[in-house]
């Protein structure tokens, strides 16, 4: 028999379905989170869904979650408002989330207006009325803080233990993906400034690269010309640009501009003779220009002016100063419409550029300045010493004159005549060796010689070197001793100016000497000729005989060319033989030419 429904009955039957259907939503919500919090989000994107679904789980108006700041007694809020989330900061004890975060427990508040921890702050300046409040602490695995979660505004009544449970179970599975979002936020921001670090790391390796290579190739060019080509063709292929160009001042405050556009194989070079267009302005100014920053016609007209080939409106032109002194500009520009304006990375790489730039030229100009100063210096020696060499016989010569003046007899004043005639030939023959010498070239008179009559005039060569009358006349012993009275075949001019040098250089050795001392031996030995040439003078310094026989060596001669060995031993080498040097026992400086009998 069946039993009557009771309206009892039918009551509990229908609490039970809400209790059901609201179980069932909970439960939805709750697998929903779950789902949710197991895909990858962002911490933005994961805070937003999990204030939004505790909104709806909990049926309240609004959530809000404060975040542990790390190393920091602060907490930063989250809350959506309007659909979006926003972000406002309290501090550990301030306001009722304060005190849950400062004492790890949590509240559930009916009215927070009644409720002396609430701090309504945010209620008056956001216009909101916060009633009924549940609030509870979230800890991670290692039972440290990570955000306290505050629920706002149940719609219907106020928040149960079993709103309680729920907001405690959701925060437990919701804490392992905040640490991990937190992480992972954390890892992409490392990550981003390693990103940045290994970037600018790479630009100050591209910077040290470009500044070190334009120092080394510049120090290896061969002179001024070569440099500026070297260095355009470094930073044209560095640094972005359609043109890169250098110009520099001239003496008559002109200007030389170097200029490399990019794909063309080689440089154009334009001189100008006044200092025009943007490249003239920035070396009188001694500023740089930025072309970004000049009117485009002012810039079209100044890039007219220096023959650019496009008028540039993105571009830098810097000065090149040296010693305190602007001696040029660098120049890197773009055609219109190629690129935005430069960087404030590409202004200090093109400042270090052109500090580098202005000292690769400074020391180039410099080191051709030295070296235009040092062939000078070593030409006005030569000419010096060359005019010394012709002095001896000039003066000889001169001498005969005179005599010839005087002279009735024809036949002395034919052996006069013939001698200044001889004398005459010698000075034609030292220019010609010396012009020789000066161009690398070696001409050879070979001749049959009676090494006796060459003994004879060599002496007499000496003698009037010892016996200069321009010069202060010296103390000084000499002597030619001829051993070997036979025939030889060589270049007897080249010989006896063999034998003016090794004297004038002993002449020099004696001059303080009382008792100075110079003798010759000229003797055969086999299928040789050899000249001993002895002096009782300094000798040759240890340190110096190394570079004795290189040409312009000079050692404490303040009219010496370094010209005179260096010959004797060209001279020596073209005969098939050498010179060497000894020190003579005693004091002083011996000296040994050998050269074949028969002279190729």
């Amino acid at each position: 028999m069946t039993r009557a429904l009771r309206p009892a009955d039918l009551s509990e039957s229908a609490d039970l379905q809400v209790r059901s259907f609201e179980a069932d939503v909970r439960l939805r919500t709750l697998a929903d989170i779950a789902r949710a919090l197991s895909a990858r989000l962002s911490l933005d994107e994961l805070l937003s869904l999990i204030l939004d679904r505790l909104t709806r789980a909990l049926d309240a108006d609004r959530a809000m979650l404060f975040l542990a700041v790390e190393d920091s007694d602060e907490l930063a809020a989250k809350v959506v408002m309007d659909g979006e989330l926003r972000e406002f900061r309290i501090q550990t004890g301030q306001g009722i989330a304060g005190w849950v975060a400062a004492t790890g427990r949590g509240v559930n508040v009916k009215d927070v207006y009644r409720d002396s921890r609430f701090d309504p702050t945010w209620d008056h300046e956001n216009d909101y009325r916060t009633g009924s409040m549940l609030c509870q602490p979230v800890f991670d695995s290692a039972g440290d803080l990570v955000a306290v979660v505050q629920v706002l505004n149940k719609r219907q009544g106020y928040f149960s233990v079993d709103d309680e449970v729920l907001l405690n179970t959701l925060m437990a599975m919701a804490a392992i993906s905040i640490v991990n979002a937190k992480l992972n936020s954390t890892l992409v921001f490392h990550n981003l400034s390693l990103t940045d670090t290994r970037r600018a790391l790479a630009e100050k390796v591209r910077e040290i690269d470009l500044l070190y290579t334009l120092e080394r190739k510049a120090g290896d060019a061969q002179d001024l010309a070569d440099v500026v080509r070297t260095l355009l063709e470094r930073i044209g292929a560095t640094v972005s640009g359609s043109l890169v160009q250098i110009a520099l001042v001239t003496p008559r405050r002109g200007m030389v501009v170097h200029r490399l556009m990019h794909g063309s194989p080689g440089i154009d070079v334009r001189v100008f003779e006044q200092l025009v267009g943007l490249s003239g302005q920035v070396i009188a100014a001694g500023q740089p220009l930025d072309v970004c920053e000049l009117d485009a016609d002012e810039a079209a007209r100044l890039a007219v002016a220096e023959q650019l080939p496009f008028a540039p409106d993105v571009g830098v032109f810097l000065p090149l100063v040296a010693r305190d002194a602007v001696v040029g500009a660098l120049a890197v520009v773009e055609k219109p419409g190629r690129m935005q304006c430069l960087t404030e990375d590409d202004s200090k790489l093109m400042t270090l550029v052109s500090g580098q730039v202005a000292r690769a030229i400074a020391q180039r100009q410099a080191r051709d300045q030295a070296e235009r100063e040092d062939r000078l210096e070593s030409v006005g020696r030569a000419l010096t010493g060359i005019m010394h060499d012709f002095r001896t016989p000039m003066t000889v010569a001169s001498g005969y004159v005179q005599m010839f003046k005087y002279a009735e007899d024809p036949s002395e004043r034919t052996e006069l005549a013939d001698k200044v005639l001889a004398q005459l030939a010698r000075i034609q023959q030292m220019s010609k060796e010396v012009t020789a010498f000066a161009r690398g070239e070696q001409t050879m008179l070979v001749r049959k010689v009676m090494v006796a009559d060459f003994a004879h005039e060599a002496e007499e060569l000496i003698g009037q070197i010892f016996h200069d009358p321009a010069l202060p006349v010296l103390p000084v012993q000499f002597s030619l001793d001829c051993r070997f009275k036979g025939v030889a075949r060589f270049d007897a001019f080249k010989l006896l100016r063999v034998v003016q040098n090794i004297a004038r250089n002993a002449r020099d050795a004696l001059a303080d000497r009382t008792d100075g001392r110079f003798q010759g031996v000229i003797d055969a030995e086999g299928d040789q000729l050899v000249l001993t040439f002895v002096d009782n003078g300094a000798g040759v310094p240890l340190a110096f005989r190394h570079r004795l026989f290189d040409p312009f060596a000079t050692q404490g001669k303040k009219d010496g060319t370094g010209l005179g060995l260096a010959m004797v031993k060209q001279f020596a080498e073209a005969h098939g033989g050498g010179v060497a040097y000894r020190d003579t026992p005693g004091g002083g400086a011996t000296f040994e030419i050998r050269i074949a009998r028969e002279s190729p």
